[in-house]
């Protein structure tokens, strides 16, 4: 993990000392992480973004700019021939080198964390922040949270329904505890039968669904909606199984930290209540 969670690095330039003016917005922006993306064209800065890596494809705009590398492994050389002003980056292993490198040549980096709804909340700040649009993402925070309070109104009442949340299939990998998808799933009226398992993206056995039992196994693992039904077939002990409720949910937007959370969460409230009818308004 990078050491903190903001890094900034400045060119230095000669000349005589002098005092400096307030420092201009950037004008120029890559994205090395497809929710930063999503949360800097949510702020209505889509304009500035000179570069992306490859997996960001949301909104449709984003599919046109330029591509700088992979979310793991991006390209020192793309960025800089980008000729940015601002990378906004998520940490992961694969990408700290590049990142450093990225640092080294005199490029400023913001570093966000998207791994909680608090993350999102303090990545949307600082991203606002540094493009000087404050307002505008004070204003996405609010939307966003009261988007969720309305998911959790929607779900009140309803009896809670114990939830698997499938992210692979081979091996068989599901949401822990202390996750976004975790916290998704308590806002959308379901409690994550893995959220004790004590790993974040723990790997389970066929075995330990059966002891779980789960009212509601949702499959977001790539794939066809046949893979989870037959990795699951089996297990008619389980009453999800039993009852017809292994759910299939598209992976996009809800392992996404952006500003499309409250989709996520709607199409979670609805694989788990599918009887609370469509979204008001």
């Amino acid at each position: 993990m990078l050491a903190t969670a903001l890094a900034v690095a400045v060119a230095g330039c000669g000349g005589p000392a002098s005092t400096p003016g307030p420092a201009r917005p950037p004008a120029r922006v890559v994205s090395l992480a497809p929710s930063v993306t999503e949360i800097v064209f949510a702020l209505g800065a889509g304009s500035r973004v000179v570069g992306v890596c490859g997996q960001c494809n949301h909104p449709p705009a984003a599919e046109k700019v330029t591509r700088v590398g992979g979310y793991l492994s991006p390209s020192v050389e793309a960025v800089i021939a980008a000729r940015p002003d601002l990378v906004a980056v998520v940490p992961s292993p694969g990408n700290r080198e590049g990142v450093r490198a990225i640092e080294r040549a005199g490029v400023r980096v913001l570093v966000v964390q998207d791994r909680t709804l608090a993350d999102l909340w303090a990545s949307i700040r600082s991203l606002s922040d540094a493009l000087a649009l404050g307002d505008a993402g004070a204003r996405l925070v609010e939307d966003l949270q009261h988007g969720l309070d309305a998911v959790r109104a929607r779900v009140a009442g309803l009896p809670r329904r114990r939830v698997l949340l499938v992210v692979g299939h081979k091996p068989l990998v599901v949401a822990g505890g202390g996750t976004l998808q975790d916290e998704l799933l308590t806002i959308a009226g379901g409690d994550n039968v893995a959220a004790d398992v004590g790993q974040s993206w723990p790997q389970l056995s066929l075995e330990m669904v059966v002891a779980r039992a789960p009212d509601v196994i949702v499959d977001t693992a790539m794939g066809t909606e046949a893979g989870g039904q037959s990795l699951f077939g089996s297990l008619d002990t389980v009453p999800a199984v039993r009852e017809g409720r292994v759910v299939t949910v598209p992976a996009d937007t809800l392992y996404r930290a952006g500003p499309r959370v409250v989709e996520a969460a709607t199409a979670l409230a609805h694989a788990i209540h599918p009887d609370i009818g469509p979204p008001s308004g």
